[in-house]
């Protein structure tokens, strides 16, 4: 458990182990056979968005993969932002000679105007937003500089469950702070992945080290045993319905 959970430190921390790997643009905490997965999974659902000709703001950019991604789609305008200064220093590597603001925030506030952006989304960001104060006033700074739609890509639970670091959060907790800013939920996709997250969570807490932190390689048979299953665990993922974890949440200013 984290004696104090602290945004920028611990995402500057994670930076560093990222900053070790040999590709920096994959996924911003942990990598692994089943992030791997889980991130190409994401990668279909945001292949969907609209993002043609659109000015747009990722609000926790990470390393920057996401906005590199966004390079690819004829944006009008790219822009990303995020609480680590070590994060934004690698999203510099990714995104060198590309067109793309990237500028440290306090995790509250966003310096822009109000209606800036045409589409402004999140990827597992919300969810690490654990003070429930300061997310509510980031969402309400998210749908003050948005002109027409949000997405988020979160953490969802029946009920608030989940660690200092990390709280998945119900639907309606989400849909009920975006009206209140002006934003109607439109619609929800869920990740099915259920299966390869419970069968490779099952092995990362028996053969993984206890002590390992977010960003930290995990065990070498943790590697080989979740690459010698998923391809079993990810045909039980199509046909197993899910309700929770990852899900795509579309929302649209009310007129």
């Amino acid at each position: 458990m984290l004696k104090e959970y602290n945004p920028e430190i611990y995402w500057d921390n994670v930076a560093q182990h990222i900053n070790s790997r040999n590709d920096l643009k994959v996924i911003a905490g942990d990598d692994e056979p089943y992030y791997r997965y889980k991130r190409r999974s994401f990668l279909k659902l945001f292949d969907q968005i609209d993002f043609n000709n659109k000015s747009v703001l990722e609000i926790g950019s990470g390393p920057g993969g996401n906005l590199e991604l966004l390079s690819k789609k004829n944006c009008k305008k790219i822009t990303g932002v995020d609480v680590s200064t070590k994060m934004i220093e690698l999203s510099k590597k990714v995104l060198s000679a590309r067109d793309i603001t990237v500028l440290k925030i306090n995790g509250i506030d966003l310096p822009f105007d109000d209606k800036s952006f045409d589409v402004s989304f999140t990827s597992t960001v919300l969810q690490h937003n654990t003070n429930e104060v300061q997310l509510k006033l980031l969402i309400k700074s998210i749908c003050r500089v948005s002109k027409k739609e949000i997405i988020i890509f979160e953490r969802i639970e029946k009920k608030i469950k989940g660690h200092q670091s990390n709280l998945g959060r119900p639907l309606e907790y989400y849909s009920s702070l975006f009206r209140e800013n002006g934003f109607a939920l439109i619609s929800t996709r869920f990740l099915n992945i259920q299966a390869s997250y419970y069968v490779c969570g099952t092995i990362r807490k028996m053969f993984g080290r206890k002590e390992r932190k977010e960003g930290e390689s995990i065990s070498k048979i943790s590697q080989f045993l979740e690459t010698i299953i998923l391809p079993v665990t990810k045909l039980f993922d199509k046909i197993i319905p899910s309700k929770r974890d990852l899900a795509m949440l579309h929302f649209k200013r009310n007129i």
